[in-house]
C-alpha cells in the first residue's frame, strides 16, 4: 500500500513544479517587456510580476521542504531556519493578501468610466505602485516578527504541547505571554480582513460595471463582437477569477489552521493538507495569468492576427 506521505510529496512535488515554472515564466515576461518592449508595457505589470515573485517565495519556503520530508529528509531543519522560513512564508503569504487585493483595486479603476468620481484617482494611482509595495513589505514584516520567537524546529517529543504542528515545526503556546499573542493574533486578523474587505468592494464594483456596460451595448454588437470577447472585459473576469480562486483557498487553509490550533490532540496530516490548500493559489494564479495573456503567443495566431474590436465599445474605458 502507498503511504499518505508518498502521495503528500508527488502531489506537493506536481504543486510546487506547476507554481515555480508559471510564476518563472509570467515574471521573464514582464521583465522582458519592460526593458526590451517598453511599448507593450501595462500598468498591471509591475503588480503582477510583485505577485508572480510572492508566490514563488511561498512555494519554496513551504512546499519544498514538505517535498524533502515526505521523501524521507527529517528533521534537517534547526530552530534557526524554521524560524527564518516561517518567517519569510508568512511576508509572503502577507504580501499575496495585500497585492491580490491591490490588484482587484486597480482593475476596478482600469474599467471605471472617465467620467466617474474615481478618474482623479484612476490617473494618480500608477505613480504610487512602489509606495504600495514599500508599505506592504514594512507592515508584513512587523505584523509577523512574533513568528520568530514562537517558531522551534519539530523534534521526536510529544507534539500535543504545542499551540500549532506541522512536519517541520512548531509554534510554541507561550502561556505567559498571553497579550503577546493575543495582539499578534489580533493583528494578523485584522490586516486580512481589511485586505479580503478591499477585495470584495472592487470585486464587486467590477460586476457591477461590467453588468451594466453589457447591457448597454448587447444591442449594439452583433455575436461575433460579443462583449465577452473584448481585452478589457477578459482581463476583469480573470482578475474576478484569481480573487475568487484566493479566498477559496485561503480560508479552506485558515479553517483548517484554526481547527488544529485549538484542538487538543494534533493531526499532522490535517495540517499538511491545509498546507497542500495554501499552496493551490499560488500554483494556479500564473496558469491563470498565462491563459488570458495576449502578449504570449498563441498556435491559433500563426493563421493571421485577430482584429482589433471597434474602438468604441468600452467608450470611457482603457485598457489595462
Amino acid at each position: 500500500m502507498v503511504s499518505s506521505e508518498l502521495i503528500f510529496g508527488v502531489a506537493f512535488f506536481f504543486q510546487c513544479a506547476i507554481g515555480l515554472v508559471g510564476n518563472s515564466l509570467l515574471l521573464m515576461l514582464y521583465i522582458c517587456i519592460s526593458f526590451k518592449k517598453p511599448q507593450q508595457k501595462k500598468s498591471m505589470d509591475l503588480i503582477l510580476a510583485h505577485l508572480t515573485l510572492a508566490n514563488m517565495v511561498t512555494l519554496f519556503t513551504r512546499g519544498i521542504p514538505e517535498i524533502l520530508f515526505c521523501f524521507g529528509m527529517r528533521y534537517f531543519l534547526d530552530d534557526l531556519w524554521c524560524k527564518a522560513l516561517m518567517y519569510i512564508y508568512r511576508i509572503s503569504r502577507g504580501l499575496s493578501v495585500c497585492t491580490t487585493s491591490l490588484l482587484s483595486m486597480f482593475q476596478a479603476l482600469v474599467i471605471s468610466p472617465h467620467n466617474s468620481m474615481w478618474a482623479s484617482i484612476k490617473v494618480r494611482a500608477p505613480k504610487y505602485i512602489l509606495h504600495y509595495f514599500l508599505f506592504f513589505w514594512v507592515t508584513n514584516a512587523l505584523i509577523y516578527i512574533r513568528v520568530i520567537e514562537l517558531t522551534e524546529a519539530i523534534k521526536n517529543d510529544t507534539i500535543s504541547t504545542y499551540r500549532y504542528a506541522s512536519h517541520i515545526f512548531v509554534v510554541k503556546s507561550n502561556e505567559g505571554d498571553g497579550q503577546l499573542t493575543a495582539a499578534f493574533m489580533f493583528g494578523m486578523t485584522l490586516h486580512d480582513l481589511i485586505f479580503h474587505f478591499l477585495m470584495g468592494l472592487s470585486s464587486t464594483h467590477m460586476v457591477l460595471l461590467l453588468y451594466r456596460h453589457s447591457k448597454q451595448v448587447k444591442h449594439i454588437y452583433s455575436n461575433s463582437h460579443s462583449p465577452r470577447s473584448f481585452p478589457e472585459v477578459k482581463a476583469t473576469q480573470t482578475i474576478l477569477l484569481l480573487v475568487t480562486c484566493f479566498v477559496l483557498f485561503y480560508w479552506l487553509n485558515n479553517c483548517i489552521t484554526l481547527y488544529e490550533t485549538f484542538h487538543i490532540e494534533k493531526d499532522v496530516k490535517l495540517e499538511t493538507i491545509a498546507t497542500f490548500f495554501g499552496g493551490c493559489y499560488p500554483a494556479l494564479c500564473p496558469l491563470l495569468l498565462i491563459g488570458s495573456e495576449s502578449r504570449i503567443p498563441k498556435f491559433h495566431c500563426m493563421h493571421g492576427k485577430a482584429k482589433r474590436p471597434h474602438k468604441d465599445f468600452m467608450d470611457g474605458f482603457v485598457s489595462p
